[in-house]
């Protein structure tokens, strides 16, 4: 499960630059900052400069050889080092500041890096370069073990991850919809990642209908049960199928609503789901639909994140929807701690005017 019994926002950024501009925002001068896959180089320099004398950067890397140590940009390690002999009084240098942690391999970061013990401000996670790949999964699923082996919670963690970064642009908690704080595109187009509401509780899920149907969408419900969200989208779009695994849910819901198309169907055979729609509507070209809705048992409760998110990339690459709507109170929860880092940063600059 993740993310349980702390509150501590998650910002998303895709770049070094983005990073920076974060510490700009999050970091405070006498900071503790943990920066876990420092790269020595100008993030690392712009945070020891954030925090300042009286502050402490954590800086923690893994042994490279010298042909991934090429690869790093602007990389000066000396400035964080020791100097054995220093022939110039004002040569720029952090060591003062400083506390540099070598990992011989990634799995030691429990063991050497963080303890229950240890109070950080601020944790800055930048780790695709040291994993070989960039799995929102992964970086979330590391995220959440940090955040979980310390007994006081950071105020902030920064995480660069654009597998990350993408889905909190467009994951969104369904009351920022309702008052008006988030605002989808006006023309959505279909795609495979479309965005997602997050929703909790069944009154929640179906008051995003004016929010997002169209008279024109074609849509499909997921976890239909005895139809009557289904109904509703039915009749605020084009059509919709109804769909559930359970061959007496269907019957019940066909019974009492038999002008609607439901059909018996697993939500994880998503090229069944693709199906449906040219076997009910056999003139229509198209295939996948405009919107998705989401009822799953299982997913809507607090522990079904890694459930839920895996759901929703299947749902997303099979049936190119302009937006699926979920209710998962994990999902919601996730939605409210992650943070866009561009909306942050256009009020910074503002505000900063």
């Amino acid at each position: 499960m993740l993310f349980v019994g702390n509150s501590t926002p998650i910002i998303c950024c895709t770049s070094y630059n983005e990073i920076k501009n974060a510490i700009t925002v999050f970091c405070r001068e006498k900071d503790t900052v943990m920066e876990f896959g420092a790269e020595f180089s100008e993030v690392s320099t712009h945070l020891c400069q954030t925090i300042g004398s009286q502050g402490k950067a954590i800086l923690v890397d893994t042994k490279r050889s010298k042909s991934k140590i090429g690869t790093c940009k602007h990389r000066n390690l000396d400035i964080f080092l020791p100097k054995k002999s220093v022939s110039c009084d004002d040569e720029l240098s952090f060591v003062d500041r400083t506390v540099l942690i070598n990992l011989e391999k990634m799995s030691d970061w429990k063991d050497k890096a963080f303890d229950s013990i240890a109070k950080y401000d601020v944790i800055i996670i930048n780790i695709t370069h040291l994993l070989g790949h960039d799995l929102y999964m992964t970086v979330l699923t590391l995220t959440n073990e940090i955040l979980n082996s310390l007994s006081v919670q950071p105020r902030t963690v920064i995480v660069k991850s654009k597998t990350l970064y993408s889905l909190s642009r467009r994951l969104v908690h369904s009351q920022r919809l309702f008052d008006g704080t988030t605002k989808l595109p006006v023309n959505l187009e279909r795609t495979n990642e479309p965005y997602i509401i997050a929703t909790y509780k069944v009154d929640e899920y179906r008051k995003t209908i004016p929010f997002i149907v169209k008279e024109s969408d074609a849509i499909l419900e997921v976890g239909c049960h005895f139809g009557c969200t289904t109904n509703l989208l039915n009749k605020a779009g084009r059509y919709c199928i109804g769909v559930d695994i359970g061959p007496k849910i269907i019957a019940n819901a066909k019974k009492h609503y038999p002008d609607i198309s439901f059909a018996v169907g697993d939500t994880w055979k998503t090229l069944s789901l693709l199906k449906f729609r040219k076997f009910f509507f056999v003139q229509e070209e198209d295939l996948g639909y405009d919107l998705v809705y989401a009822d799953i048992g299982g997913l809507s409760g607090s522990e079904g994140h890694l459930e839920a998110l895996s759901l929703l990339d299947a749902l997303g690459s099979a049936l190119e929807p302009k937006c699926v709507v979920i209710k998962s109170a994990c999902m919601r929860q996730l939605a409210s701690r992650f943070v866009f880092f561009p909306n942050v940063w256009n009020k910074f600059q503002e505000t900063s005017k």
